[in-house]
């Protein structure tokens, strides 16, 4: 589904967001920063059959709305929303990159819901390594004279060339907009959001529910020393998945590990129950 067919509005700002698939478990699949839905484009159909499937744009993305100012609570709070508005009363909380943010605070605000927690190479900031978003508010907002212009302009960040031509072609699609002067992104290239990175780890260490990391071997947003320095503080009992050869974009290049792990562990702890 590359249009999202429900609506709610969530502090002033409208979220939107799909229900698909079937099944007694639901997964909610979160995007990273600039992103949308669709990055889940390829790993979506390969849940349905067994899962109920959640996605959303979260604000200042997609078709959602803009905001003053963006916080990791609020993301949380938009997650929550979307699941109560559809009426889910428990997930399996999936977030890739900026993502992970939105899904951590949501499991942090109703713990009771989360099934649990997956990350998908997920920035995490300490010892030296800082978010590499703050540069993108001093660029300019990009206008294009055409849609055609606009999509054949699309590239990756970081970028990447082992993904499906066809997906990047409707990510490309959905995530532009006309406007007055032509064309433009569907995301916001005014307000970059500020993460309270000591929020966000406090959060993942508070976690009670069950947590599981994958980091993308050949990541240039995730570097591997991340990995154990997160696990020094995330929940007792957390474990890590190493995909070797896959770089940041690991749902568009690799669905089936992804659909693969999220099958493994929705599993495994919902008979923890």
């Amino acid at each position: 589904m590359d249009q999202l067919d429900r609506v709610i509005d969530v502090a002033g700002a409208p979220i939107r967001y799909s229900v698909t698939g079937g099944g007694p478990i639901t997964v909610v699949l979160t995007h990273g920063f600039r992103a949308h839905h669709l990055w889940w484009a390829a790993v979506e159909p390969l849940l349905t059959q067994k899962y109920r499937v959640v996605q959303l744009d979260i604000s200042g993305s997609g078709d959602s709305g803009h905001r003053e100012s963006y916080s990791i609570q609020t993301w949380g709070q938009e997650v929550n929303a979307v699941l109560d508005d559809a009426g889910i009363d428990r997930a399996l909380f999936v977030g890739h990159s900026l993502g992970g943010t939105s899904v951590v605070m949501a499991a942090t605000q109703r713990p009771e819901r989360a099934i649990g927690v997956i990350l998908m190479d997920t920035f995490i900031e300490g010892e030296g390594r800082f978010r590499p978003i703050a540069a993108a508010g001093s660029a300019p907002v990009r206008i294009y004279a055409s849609r055609e212009d606009g999509e054949a302009r699309f590239r990756l960040m970081p970028t990447q060339d082992d993904v499906d031509p066809e997906i990047i072609a409707r990510i490309a699609r959905y995530g532009v907009k006309q406007i007055d002067e032509g064309w433009t992104w569907k995301f916001d290239q005014e307000v970059v959001p500020v993460i309270d990175e000591e929020l966000f780890n406090a959060s993942i260490a508070g976690l009670t529910v069950p947590f599981h990391y994958v980091h993308a071997g050949q990541s240039a947003v995730v570097k591997p020393e991340v990995v154990p320095y997160l696990l020094g503080f995330a929940p007792e009992g957390s474990e890590y998945t190493l995909v070797p050869d896959a770089h940041h974009h690991v749902p568009l290049s690799h669905p089936e590990i992804c659909a693969q792990l999220i099958d493994e562990y929705a599993t495994l702890w919902t008979a923890a129950d």
